[in-house]
């Protein structure tokens, strides 16, 4: 039997993100916000395996993934793909560039 949702009862995930964009100086509340974008634009398997790490003036999202090959699978096969989405899902900034390293480099 599935559990009726009581009203005003909201997701803890909710919340944090909430807590945090309301609390973040501008800087941090842009890459929390950059980050659920990323998660949008990337698809949840994607997202739990990167994450952004700076965006530089002129466009250029830098994002950080936990393996060389999955680096390699985005860069050669999705960048554009997902670089389009991201765009869509985050148009407060101009993002023209999707750099891809491997985290530790």
């Amino acid at each position: 039997m599935k559990a009726e949702k009581k009203p005003g009862v909201r997701r803890i995930g909710d919340l944090v993100s909430e807590v945090m964009k309301s609390t973040a100086g501008p800087k941090r509340r842009e890459m929390v916000e950059l980050s659920e974008a990323w998660l949008r634009a990337a698809g949840p398997e994607v997202a739990r395996r990167s994450r952004p790490v700076s965006l530089a003036k002129g466009g250029q999202l830098t994002v950080s993934f936990d393996s060389p090959a999955l680096r390699q699978e985005i860069q050669a096969y999705r960048r554009a793909e997902i670089l389009i989405r991201l765009q869509r899902e985050y148009p407060a900034q101009r993002i023209a560039v999707l750099k891809c390293v491997t985290a530790g480099n």
